[in-house]
């Protein structure tokens, strides 16, 4: 059982559409298109924005991080899903790769991967759009948890099971120690 969506469309995580009345998805677009009756390579169908077909995964973008700080507030309020990446809810890392996708940045899907696919900067250096990463011995081997950065000392986290994505301080004594930027 999925709750139903507010719009049809991409997700980013499955195409939703109404059959007879009842909300449907399916994971393939060309299903997507052929139910919906759009149009391939259009972009659009009925409205809602649908990703084009592509097998390469987005490129890396110097351009803003915004897109990708948008998406991740925009989650607030869900709850945390242990492997979650979409929808219904997420874990850390699951949060930080569809986020960065939408700002056209193509991050693994683990933390501690995510982490050494960033550039390394310190504490010192960190700006609006960097991650920041828990780790248990202070290396990439011991990353549990990333977040985004948000400025001024906060961060977007989906941090635990049993509570929702939100904002939290850098002040509240739980301190990340590896910092990357994307």
């Amino acid at each position: 059982w999925l709750p139903a969506p507010s719009r049809a469309g991409w997700d980013g995580t499955r195409y939703w559409f109404k059959s007879n009345g009842q909300w449907r998805w399916t994971s393939h677009q060309s299903v997507y298109l052929q139910r919906t009756g759009g149009a391939a390579g259009t972009g659009t169908t009925g409205g809602a924005t649908v990703p084009p077909k592509t097998t390469a995964p987005p490129k890396a973008n110097t351009g803003s991080l915004e897109p990708a700080l948008s998406y991740a507030l925009a989650q607030l309020g869900k709850p945390y899903i242990w492997g979650g990446n979409g929808y219904l809810g997420y874990d850390c890392s699951g949060l930080v790769q569809q986020a960065y996708r939408r700002a056209g940045i193509s991050l693994p899907r683990v933390a501690s991967d995510q982490y050494g696919a960033t550039t390394k900067i310190s504490s010192s250096s960190l700006r609006r759009g960097d991650l920041i990463f828990w780790s248990s011995n202070g290396r990439q081997s011991g990353v549990h948890h990333v977040a985004v950065y948000l400025g001024g000392g906060r961060y977007v986290e989906a941090p635990r099971p049993g509570v929702n994505i939100r904002i939290s301080s850098l002040s509240n004594g739980y301190a990340p120690n590896l910092f990357g930027r994307p």
